[in-house]
C-alpha cells in the first residue's frame, strides 16, 4: 500500500486550488479584454461627434403614426479618422415628442447584427436617437443640450446609468436634396447597459414594493429626479425607468428628462397627477417613508456639488446664459437640500400615468 504524506498532500491540494483559481481569473480577464467594442463605443470617442444621416426624412416626418422603418445611411469618422458608413434602419419612437416635434421626431437606429459581427463589433444593435424637437430657435438647441447634460450629471452620480454621445447631425433628404443641421444625442443600447453593469433584466417591472429595491441606488435615483425637477416618471408603472436586477435587488435606471425643470423645454407640461404650479416645481416621488432615511444620500449629493457645477460650467457647447440658468436651478436644490418635499398623487390619479413621452 502506498502511503501518502498528508502534509504534502494538503500543500499540493492548496497550490492546485490556488492555481485553478488563478487560471479561472486569468480566463475571465482575457475573456473580458476580448469583448469587442460596440457601434456605440465606436461613436463614443469625443465630446461632439459630427454625423451625416441621409434618407427620406420628409416622408418620415409626415408618417409619424407609421410603425414601418426606412433605411438611411449613417456616416461619421471613428477615433482613428477612418470614415464609417453604415446602412441603418430608422424607426420613429415615443409618444409626445413623436407627434408634436416640429423638427425631427425621435428615432431608433437599428443596425444589422450580421454587419456588426462582420465588422468585429458587439451584437448590441439598436440605439435611441434624441433629436432637436423644435425648429429654428436657440431655445430648441438648448433644450436637447440640457437634456444631454442631465444624463452626464447622472453619470457623475453613478455608473448605474445610461451612457450618451452628443451629435451634431446633418440630415440630407434624398427626395428634395435639402440639408439641415441640428443637434441630438445617442443613448446606448439597453442590452449593452445591462452587459456593462453586469445586471439582468427584471422579471417584474411594475407594481414593485419598496423592499424589492437596492435602497442605496433607489435613493440616489429618486433624489436625482428631485434635483433636476423631473416629475415625468413613475415607480409603480415603471415609466421612464429601466428596471434591472443585481444581487437579487432591483435598480432603477432613469431616462427621458426633457420634462424636467432643469431642461425647461418649451413644450413641457406639469404632471397633471400632482398639484404643480410650474414645470420647475420639485416633488419627491419615491416612497413617503423615505424622508426619514435620506441623510446619507443627501450627504453624498453634497460631496458631488462642485463636480456637478464644474461639469455644467465646462459644457461650452451650451450658451453661457443657459449654463447659468442650469447652475441657478441646481443651486436652488442645494439651498433647500435639507427640506425635501414629498407630495402624494391626487386621489383620482391612477398608478399608471398617461404617457407623454417614451
Amino acid at each position: 500500500m502506498i502511503k501518502i504524506n498528508s502534509y504534502i498532500f494538503r500543500i499540493t491540494k492548496t497550490w492546485v486550488s490556488i492555481l485553478g483559481l488563478f487560471s479561472l481569473c486569468l480566463m475571465q480577464t482575457i475573456g473580458f479584454a476580448a469583448t469587442p467594442a460596440s457601434i456605440f463605443d465606436l461613436m463614443n470617442h469625443q465630446e461632439v461627434l459630427e454625423v451625416t444621416l441621409e434618407g427620406d426624412f420628409e416622408t418620415l416626418k409626415t408618417s409619424r403614426r407609421s410603425a414601418e422603418g426606412q433605411m438611411v445611411s449613417l456616416k461619421f469618422e471613428d477615433a482613428k479618422g477612418n470614415e464609417q458608413l453604415w446602412n441603418v434602419e430608422v424607426t420613429l419612437r415615443g409618444n409626445f415628442r413623436r407627434m408634436r416635434c416640429t423638427a425631427m421626431p425621435p428615432m431608433k437606429l437599428n443596425f444589422k447584427k450580421k454587419e456588426l459581427k462582420e465588422a468585429g463589433l458587439a451584437k448590441f444593435d439598436d440605439m435611441k436617437l434624441v433629436t432637436q424637437c423644435m425648429e429654428g430657435d436657440g431655445d430648441s438647441k438648448a433644450a436637447v443640450l440640457k437634456e444631454y447634460l442631465a444624463y452626464k450629471i447622472y453619470n457623475e452620480i453613478t455608473e448605474e446609468s445610461f451612457k450618451v454621445q452628443l451629435l451634431k447631425i446633418t440630415y440630407v433628404d434624398i427626395k428634395n436634396g435639402s440639408s439641415t443641421e441640428q443637434w441630438g444625442f445617442l443613448i446606448e443600447d439597453t442590452a449593452q447597459m445591462r452587459n456593462r453593469l453586469d445586471v439582468k433584466k427584471a422579471d417584474q417591472e411594475r407594481g414593485l414594493k419598496k423592499e424589492a429595491f437596492n435602497q442605496t441606488a433607489f435613493y440616489k435615483t429618486a433624489i436625482f429626479q428631485y434635483m433636476i425637477g423631473n416629475s415625468d416618471w413613475d415607480i409603480i408603472a415603471s415609466r421612464n425607468v429601466k428596471m434591472v436586477v443585481k444581487d437579487g435587488k432591483t435598480i432603477m435606471i432613469p431616462y427621458d428628462f426633457d420634462f424636467s425643470g432643469l431642461v425647461d423645454a418649451s413644450y413641457a407640461l406639469p404632471n397633471a397627477n400632482y398639484i404643480m404650479s410650474s414645470i420647475q416645481d420639485r416633488i419627491y416621488m419615491g416612497f413617503e417613508e423615505d424622508l426619514t432615511n435620506l441623510d446619507t444620500t443627501l450627504a453624498f449629493y453634497k460631496t458631488k456639488k462642485a463636480n456637478i457645477k464644474d461639469l455644467v460650467k465646462n459644457f461650452k457647447v451650451l450658451r453661457m446664459g443657459d449654463r447659468r440658468s442650469v447652475i441657478n436651478y441646481l443651486n436652488s436644490f442645494y439651498d433647500t437640500i435639507d427640506t425635501i418635499e414629498y407630495r402624494a398623487k391626487k386621489a383620482a390619479a391612477t398608478s399608471e400615468l398617461v404617457s407623454r413621452i417614451d
